[in-house]
């Protein structure tokens, strides 16, 4: 995996903490895994769901939801 370093912004600092919080991750360090729990969050909403509607539609499951 290749080691990125990027720039971020006071509010973008702030809402990582408060994410890192509610996710229950230490108060120190939690930066990798707030940017990986918030891009897995992310595919599921963009891509994922997609996917996985598409597979139940080609099993020919039905459902109102997706």
């Amino acid at each position: 995996m290749k080691q990125i370093s990027i720039q971020i912004t006071d509010e973008t600092a702030r809402q990582m903490e408060e994410l890192a919080q509610c996710w229950g991750l230490p108060p120190q360090r939690h930066n990798t895994p707030v940017i990986e729990r918030a891009i897995a969050t992310l595919y599921m909403l963009e891509i994922g769901c997609e996917k996985y509607s598409a597979k139940l539609k080609e099993m020919g499951a039905q459902n109102e939801n997706f």
